[in-house]
């Protein structure tokens, strides 16, 4: 009877041992099951997908440490992380670089787990092993093409901040060149007008006298002198000479505002040319003179620039923007100072305002085309990348920026005096 028991017993444990082992060769995952308690975990047991998956068949794999699936690739961060667990009898999945028996590369992701005796023992360790080479190779095949999609919307953003540059620089060149032309005829009339005038009144002032000389000899000094003092003559004709001084100096200065204007557009100055740089920073600040007002003190230091071969119009526009932006940078009052040498193959210019300064996080971004931290309507977050794209494309320069919160801001351009490497 007992015989017989142990008989039925020893038949259905072998067949569950049998649909196990069918079961585990069915599996589309390689199984693997290493023993724990010899020194080298090596094989026991390897499924008919560990063969199909690698290559390597029963006879290859078992009495073998898996490592040599990697072969000589050792150097894979995940394998540190493996070996950890194996050593701690933690689960663990990793995702690696193995080669199979052909010696072509496959992606595997493994899963191990430890198996404990009734006492509690470690004596294998169950490997599931999955080839997942096409999903690697899709999502590495995705990076590619989002990093793809990135740089291309990056030109995008860069070639629609050159366009809005070029369309805004365009209206600028057309509103100076009509503003400039409609105010010269008149300061031109004006001030032919004042000279005639000056003219006019000093030969009255002479004919005057004059006649005061002759009065004086015919009829006495009394009447030509009553005649001084009830007109205050001596008054008017000190009066008139200051105001019409005053006229011409404020017709000099509207005509210095408009040669700034022309200077600043340099419509006829699209190629490059020989530029004197202290020029061209006066004229910028006369077109930025709105936005200092009075407020922000301007320190110019700049003695010994030389002239520079570049681009005058497309330079004005970036010292434009760097001045509204150290301009905007400084809330109520405060001072830009304005620096530049010569260093030999080239000359540095410095723009340092007392600010609030760029906090850090943001501080890697202020280049970029439309970023911008003022509030909509305020700012394009064009500027910056404009005078980034003008110093480091079209000049061959550099543009960086040191910053401190509460302090102030620092952009230091440098511009090569040769002209190797520039372009029309």
């Amino acid at each position: 009877m007992n015989n017989t028991l142990d008989s039925e017993l020893f038949a259905r444990t072998r067949a569950e041992l049998q649909l196990h082992d069918r079961a585990m060769s069915a599996s589309s995952c390689g199984i693997t099951i290493a023993d724990a308690t010899a020194p080298q975990l090596p094989l026991i047991y390897v499924n008919d997908a560990f063969a199909r998956i690698t290559g390597y068949s029963l006879d290859d794999s078992i009495g073998r440490n898996c490592r040599f699936l990697q072969r000589d690739d050792r150097d894979q961060p995940e394998l540190l992380r493996l070996r950890a667990c194996l050593q701690s009898g933690d689960d663990c999945t990793v995702l690696l670089r193995n080669y199979r028996k052909d010696g072509s590369l496959f992606w595997n992701e493994l899963y191990t787990s430890p198996v404990h005796d009734s006492d509690g023992r470690l004596t294998h360790f169950v490997g599931v092993q999955t080839d997942v080479t096409a999903r690697v190779e899709a999502e590495a095949a995705l990076r590619r093409e989002r990093d793809t999609l990135e740089k291309t919307l990056a030109q995008l953003r860069h070639t629609q901040a050159m366009l809005v540059h070029s369309e805004k620089m365009s209206a600028l060149g057309q509103l100076v060149a009509g503003v400039a032309h409609e105010i010269n005829n008149p300061i031109a009339f004006v001030n032919s007008n004042l000279h005639s005038l000056q003219r006019t009144l000093d030969d009255v002032f002479d004919a005057y006298a004059r006649l005061e000389t002759i009065t004086t000899a015919r009829a006495g000094e009394g009447d030509a002198r009553a005649i001084r003092v009830d007109a205050d003559l001596d008054f008017v004709q000190s009066d008139v000479g200051d105001l019409m001084r005053a006229s011409l100096g404020g017709l000099s200065r509207v005509k210095k505002i408009v040669d700034g204007l022309r200077t600043f557009a340099r419509l006829d100055e699209a190629e490059r040319k020989l530029a004197d740089v202290r020029d061209n920073i006066d004229s910028t600040l006369i077109l930025a003179s709105v936005e200092l007002r009075n407020r922000v003190r301007v320190m110019l230091e700049l003695d010994g620039m030389p002239h520079l071969m570049c681009y005058p119009a497309e330079l004005n526009q970036a010292f434009l923007n760097l001045i509204i932006n150290a301009a905007q940078a400084i809330p109520e009052s405060g001072t830009l100072t304005i620096g530049g040498w010569d260093e030999g193959d080239h000359v540095v210019m410095t723009f340092t305002d007392t600010g609030v300064g760029i906090p850090p996080e943001i501080l890697p971004r202020i280049f970029e085309p439309f970023f911008t931290t003022k509030p909509i309507g305020k700012g394009t977050g064009l500027g910056l990348a404009i005078a980034y794209q003008i110093v480091t494309e079209r000049h061959h320069g550099t543009l960086t920026v040191d910053s401190t919160p509460d302090v102030g801001t620092t952009f230091t351009i440098t511009l090569p005096k040769s002209l190797q490497g520039l372009h029309d």
